[in-house]
């Protein structure tokens, strides 16, 4: 049995055989063309390969979701990229992409705007500058708990 994994979703797939690539699956615009060794062949849909060919197509693996990225002891919750701890501020600061000038604090905060508190993780650094706060907190429930 030939399996087809594919490298572009609904597009392009490699053809492996034993664990040994033998061909390549590409989608046209009116069809798919199969090439296998020296040989080319034209099929108009998908079951048609798999019915001629014998090509069984593979669904695309799935990535195991990572860990929540931990900052200073408080959960990120995402990648954290330039975590570092503000002494100016005391929070454990980071931002979302290498190249980011957003810089989000870990953990979870009690933010009181417009009369209210409410619940917020990983808010943004200039919220925390412009409104009253208290955190961070290791958890939602420890956060709710300060109200």
């Amino acid at each position: 049995m030939i399996e087809a994994k594919p490298v572009v979703a609904n597009r392009y797939w490699i053809l492996k055989k034993n664990g040994r690539k033998i061909g390549q699956v590409e989608a046209d615009g009116d069809g798919y063309v199969v090439k296998i060794q020296d040989q080319i062949n034209r099929y108009k849909t998908m079951p048609m390969i798999r019915r001629k060919a014998e090509i069984e197509f593979v669904p695309p693996e799935r990535s195991t979701p990572q860990k929540p990225t931990m900052v200073h002891g408080y959960d990120a919750g995402c990648r954290a990229y330039n975590a570092m701890w503000s002494v100016r501020h005391r929070l454990p600061l980071f931002t979302k992409t290498s190249k980011s000038k957003s810089w989000f604090a870990a953990g979870w905060y009690v933010i009181q705007q417009n009369r209210t508190w409410r619940v917020e993780h990983n808010p943004k650094l200039i919220v925390l500058e412009r409104y009253p706060f208290q955190g961070p907190f290791h958890s939602q429930e420890q956060a709710r708990e300060s109200i």
